[in-house]
């Protein structure tokens, strides 16, 4: 009976401990922590690529050792381009050219003759490199023809981050680049005539006014083509038009995606995110009672 009578005592306690528990609410994180975090993500997933460029590169140069070739694999200017799943694949023709130009930047800063005009910082050797390199992951994901620069597809070219241009920076170099250095480099690109960008915002949450923006609009102008010369040559010509015919022929369309696209794609992402950050939310009510505290008998 007196057994009985303490079990009773040690369920009630329990009881009102769990009753008096405070509920754990869940901590919103500052735009500050927010931000600081989806930093530290990009720049982990850099890492990554780096080194998965790294290996590509120390794979490849083995095959040539094993068959008494020089060693000598890159990415680089080269015309070829390193993809998120580890293949190689290797660019049209005309790339072997466009991008042996942005390399020849780097010793000879009259190659482009208005960025050198215009932007004192290419007297540095060190920001004609930085440049060029950013110059050789642009090109290769825009419509030379054009100048668009994205990705193209069947309802058009749809525009590409600056984020997504950083990571093709590591697979190409095999280096990490902050965002600030590839902004100064897109802003001579700027202030030369060469490059221009315009934002896309959507207001996503009109009773919060939260907004974000969509991958800009990026477009390579007549002038950069002017002194990048190599286009205007007739054989390089032919080239890029033959590319853009076996584009079409697979139904790639190359005029830019309406924004209303664009930014419809902003608004699912953002809905998607926020009925995450709900379920998140209403799974701590469950999470306190999924282990209670065993209280000794």
């Amino acid at each position: 009976m007196l057994c009985v009578l303490m079990l009773r005592m040690c369920v009630m306690a329990f009881a009102e401990s769990s009753i008096s528990r405070p509920q754990l609410t869940p901590v919103t994180p500052t735009k500050g922590e927010y931000d600081a975090e989806y930093r530290a993500k990009r720049k982990l997933r850099k890492q990554a690529l780096i080194e998965l460029h790294h290996d590509v590169v120390e794979c490849e140069n083995q095959k040539l050792q094993a068959q008494d070739k020089p060693t000598n694999f890159a990415i680089g200017f080269r015309a070829r381009r390193l993809l998120r799943n580890g293949e190689v694949e290797t660019l049209p023709q005309e790339f072997a050219r466009i991008l042996k130009g942005c390399e020849e930047f780097i010793d000879n800063p009259n190659r482009f003759p208005s960025l050198h005009a215009w932007c004192d910082a290419t007297n540095n050797v060190q920001s004609r490199r930085l440049i060029a390199k950013v110059l050789a992951c642009i090109l290769p994901n825009t419509d030379l023809i054009g100048g668009r620069v994205g990705v193209p597809t069947e309802a058009g070219i749809r525009t590409i981050s600056y984020d997504q241009l950083q990571e093709d920076y590591a697979l190409r170099f095999g280096e990490f680049i902050s965002p600030n250095s590839f902004k100064k480099a897109i802003q001579h690109l700027g202030h030369a005539g060469y490059f221009h960008s315009e934002r896309i915002n959507v207001c996503v949450d009109q009773k919060s006014g939260t907004v974000r923006s969509a991958a800009a609009f990026k477009q390579f102008t007549e002038r950069f083509f002017s002194d990048l010369k190599v286009v205007r040559y007739s054989n390089i010509c032919q080239m890029i038009i033959a590319t853009r015919e076996r584009q079409k022929k697979k139904g790639l369309r190359f005029f830019w995606v309406a924004r209303r696209l664009l930014m419809e794609g902003v608004q699912q992402i953002f809905n998607a995110s926020t009925l995450n950050d709900y379920a998140d939310t209403t799974s701590t009510v469950f999470s306190a009672y999924q282990h209670p505290q065993q209280v000794p008998l």
